[in-house]
């Protein structure tokens, strides 16, 4: 059975965000009234479920 995310033990990682990017990301949370750490994380898991079902289209020989 899989645990809520939010019960889950944390981990870091450190990853270099160019500062341009990192920026925009920072105007968009403050202006949405978000969290960088919530947006980052939420972005991370979309893209992984995006390359999942990618994965799953592709026909199998």
């Amino acid at each position: 059975m899989r645990q809520n995310h939010d019960e889950e033990p944390n981990a870091s990682i450190s990853a270099f965000i160019p500062k341009a990017l990192f920026e925009r990301v920072e105007a968009l949370c403050k202006a949405k009234g978000l969290d960088p750490k919530e947006f980052i994380f939420d972005a991370i898991s979309e893209k992984l479920a995006n390359m999942h079902k990618e994965k799953r289209r592709k026909p199998r020989l």
